[in-house]
This record gives structure tokens, C-alpha cells and sequence, in this order.
């Protein structure tokens, strides 16, 4: 072999370690990155008065038309049931909204005449949902104001493979699923989604 070939040999081990290293220590920082880094800050909690959405249940009362009174869940297509008008269309709307809907809908069709009188409110709000690295996760009930911190409180905590301090919530917002990342202080609302991931040891 010339001493030119052997040069060329004896250096390219020291050009391959460098590669070799390079390749670690990117796969490395891969893996260590979190799965929520990527996802965008969960939106402020909407102000204003309480939007219904499917899975909600509601009490209804009519003034002098007892039949109509009663509670009533939040049909998946955004509707109720109620005697004689039949469907109507709440999701999306707030308790006043719904009242002044079901109060036109009797006037228009006849059922009723002068000012209805409609009260509506909430008996069980649809619930939210943990999973991942929690000790139970499931559904579990919405209380009015409720963080991601106590969300994970109600679903057992922690595992100890868990990444704290942040996870991803997804919520339905005009009609489609969005899911960003949340601290711990962020107020959820019902039928949020909440994942837990592992942290990455």
C-alpha cells in the first residue's frame, strides 16, 4: 500500500467519530424534547355567560304548559326534545338563548299565545376527560372553574412516570377538535380532554 492510500485510511476513523457523535447527540436532544413543546398555548377561557354543547343537562320549565317541564340532555347532533315543538337547537347557546328560542318556537307554532314564560338552567354539565400518566384515568364530573391541576387531582394524580407542570388539552372549538399545551393553573371547561405524558428519562 502506497503511503498515500495509507494516509487516507488512517484518517477517515477521525472523520467518522465526529459524524458518529453528531447523530447521537441529535437523536439524544429528540428524545428529551417534550411532546407538548410543539403544540400551541391553550386559549384564555372564554368570558362570558356559559355556552351549552352536547352532553349537557338541562332543566326546563314552562310556565303553564307543565308537560313541557322536565329535565333534558344535550343530544350529540346539538339538540333537544321537547313535547309538542320537538327538536330544538341549543348547542352553542347560552341559558337566555335557549329560552327566547323555545319561547318563539311556541308562538310561532300555535302552542302558546302572549309571553311565554321559559326558565332554564343547568342540572349536570357534560364532563371532561384525563388520560396518560394518571393513576385513574376516566371521565370525571365538571365543577364550575375547575384547572387542569384539579382535573388531574380528581383523576388520582401523577403516576411517578409522569411529565408535570404541562399537558395537552383538546377541545372542540366551532365544531373541531383543537389540542394545545396547558400549565397546571389553566381553567378548563367541560368536555376538555386532558393527556398526561411520560416524561422522558
Amino acid at each position: 500500500m502506497s503511503h498515500g492510500l495509507a494516509s487516507l485510511f488512517r484518517l477517515r476513523p477521525l472523520v467518522a467519530v465526529p459524524l458518529a457523535l453528531t447523530l447521537v447527540s441529535t437523536s439524544m436532544l429528540g428524545a428529551c424534547s417534550s411532546p407538548t413543546a410543539s403544540l400551541p398555548a391553550l386559549a384564555s377561557t372564554p368570558g362570558g355567560a356559559y355556552k351549552v354543547g352536547a352532553g349537557d343537562k338541562l332543566h326546563i320549565v314552562v310556565q303553564d304548559l307543565q308537560s313541557a317541564n322536565g329535565d333534558y340532555i344535550v343530544e350529540d347532533s346539538g339538540a333537544i326534545s321537547l313535547p309538542y315543538i320537538k327538536q330544538v337547537n341549543v348547542a352553542g347557546l347560552t341559558y337566555r338563548e335557549i329560552e327566547q328560542g323555545i319561547a318563539a318556537s311556541l308562538l310561532r307554532q300555535g302552542i302558546m299565545t302572549g309571553d311565554p314564560v321559559v326558565n332554564v338552567g343547568p342540572v349536570e354539565l357534560r364532563p371532561f376527560y384525563v388520560v396518560g400518566e394518571v393513576n385513574k384515568p376516566g371521565q370525571f364530573e365538571y365543577r364550575q372553574g375547575m384547572t387542569v391541576l384539579a382535573a388531574i387531582s380528581a383523576a388520582g394524580g401523577y403516576t411517578y412516570r409522569a411529565k408535570t407542570g404541562k399537558v395537552a388539552v383538546t377541545r372542540v372549538v366551532n365544531g373541531k377538535d383543537v389540542t394545545a399545551s396547558a400549565d397546571e393553573f389553566a381553567v378548563i371547561l367541560p368536555g376538555d380532554r386532558i393527556r398526561v405524558y411520560e416524561r422522558w428519562f
